[in-house]
């Protein structure tokens, strides 16, 4: 055979390796809560914790406590300096209430709903509240949040409704996540918190049980969220445990999935994740000349995954799900669509008459005499 020949071949053969072979993104958030926490531990600095995430990769979406901002404990500046220096690299501000303190019970344990008393406070006292906490992170960060953290995860239906009307449309919370938690509210639940008075004794046990967690939700969510909250991740507390706690689990995820871990801010989460809105990193690349379909997210799953698709121009487009025999089992899209980039999913748990089970499907996406598929693994 002719080296030419041969060269060809090999090409061939390490494309259709590199595609058996290609890395799913999993996405990692790292959430701190109470920033501006009333702390007494020094140094109150948070960019020893910041450093240390960004010196491998990582994002960080800071849940602020706007009041705090504005007390004594911040006369200096020094913390207001910090945030701002950490939006202008790459982290994210989220609107954590307004005060942490519950205008009915005067405790700090929740804000926008009172559970101590079972109270519901009225859309004007909430819609306050939201109001006067983005009026300071504007007037002292010159940050608008796209995010919102309620206070002891507690709200109701009115906390969401206000936040729509304030045009914040992710919310990070407990509950069911990577759906509509109200109307176009979208929900990314925070997954667990291991530092918490962390110590020398559950050091390494909780770090295990991290990695264990972590694993877990790839395979089930496509995402984790890390929660942690400020004053531990102080250089004061015990001499930068969590710091320390922090950076050997990010070193051992980016060994554990070297290019498929990406690290991202909630809102960039969300607009991943989404389905309704279109995902920035896709929107703003060059229009392809042929059908994308892009891979799902997550894959493996159980049972929901999310697909994403551009098309180049304006045509009548179909998204078919197949079994391994060939037989179309779910049709998610059969219509005209505009040139765009959409997002759809597919519930694994049922089908179009057709029982659905652990194993590979291929999804097909069809305009025009253009054809392209994507293998997704259902894990029941």
């Amino acid at each position: 055979m002719p080296l030419k020949r041969v060269l060809i071949l090999f090409l061939v053969i390490l494309t259709d390796a590199a595609s058996l072979f290609a890395i799913e993104k999993f996405y990692f958030i790292i959430r701190v809560d109470d920033i501006q926490s009333r702390t007494t531990w020094e140094p109150r600095r948070i960019t020893d914790f910041q450093e240390a995430v960004e010196s491998r990769g990582g994002k960080i979406s800071w849940a602020v406590i706007p009041h705090r901002i504005i007390e004594p404990q911040n006369s200096d500046g020094q913390l207001t300096r910090d945030l701002k220096q950490s939006v202008a690299r790459g982290h994210e501000i989220v609107l954590h209430g307004y005060n942490h303190i519950c205008p009915t019970c005067g405790q700090s344990s929740h804000e926008m709903y009172c559970s101590s008393t079972a109270t519901h406070h009225s859309y004007e006292t909430q819609a306050e509240l939201i109001r006067q906490g983005m009026d300071i992170l504007w007037d002292s960060l010159q940050v608008i949040p796209r995010s919102f953290v309620p206070p002891g995860h507690q709200a109701d239906t009115t906390t969401y409704r206000v936040l729509l009307d304030y045009n914040i449309k992710l919310i990070s919370t407990a509950g069911p996540t990577l759906d509509m938690i109200y109307d176009s509210l979208f929900n990314l639940a925070p997954h667990g918190e291991y530092t918490w008075t962390l110590s020398e004794s559950d050091y390494h046990l909780k770090l295990q049980s991290a990695l264990w967690d972590i694993e877990s939700k790839r395979q089930s969510q496509g995402y984790y969220c890390l929660l942690l909250h400020d004053p531990f991740i102080r250089q004061g507390y015990e001499n930068g445990r969590v710091i320390a706690w922090t950076a050997e689990l990010l070193d051992s995820l980016i060994t554990r999935y070297g290019r498929g871990l990406a690290f991202v801010t909630l809102s960039e989460a969300a607009e991943i994740f989404n389905p309704s809105h279109v995902n920035a990193t896709f929107a703003n690349r060059l229009v392809p000349k042929v059908p994308v379909l892009y891979p799902n997210y997550p894959n493996p799953f159980n049972p929901v995954t999310t697909l994403s698709y551009t098309i180049p121009q304006d045509g009548h487009v179909t998204l078919t799900v197949f079994n391994l025999s060939g037989k179309p089992i779910a049709r998610l899209m059969d219509r005209y669509q505009s040139a765009g980039t959409y997002f759809t999913r597919w519930d694994g748990t049922s089908a179009d008459g057709y029982t659905v089970s652990s194993g590979v499907y291929f999804c097909v996406l069809s305009q025009m005499d253009h054809t392209v598929s994507r293998k997704i693994i259902l894990l029941k």
